[in-house]
């Protein structure tokens, strides 16, 4: 569980480096630290959009075989 919790925080803390480096912000300014929490808020909201999708793509896929064969072809293997 510690491990889990270390790779997200890893992984968040390595996409604010990137946001800063692709924008060219200096955080010591007060309007480059306003324009990393406009992108990163927003890259947030991105991800977490994004993986309620997937999410939801999960719960609702059909997991199950599907029935369509009667025992009989099923014992004998003909179909």
């Amino acid at each position: 569980m510690k491990f889990l919790f270390l790779i997200i925080i890893k992984f968040f803390f390595i996409s604010a480096l990137f946001i800063v480096s692709n924008s060219d912000l200096n955080l010591r300014d007060q309007a480059d630290r306003a324009v990393f929490m406009d992108a990163y808020s927003i890259w947030i909201g991105n991800v977490v959009d994004q993986g309620s999708e997937i999410g939801g793509y999960v719960v609702n896929s059909q997991w199950l075989p599907l029935n369509d064969y009667s025992e009989g072809e099923l014992a004998t293997g003909s179909g």
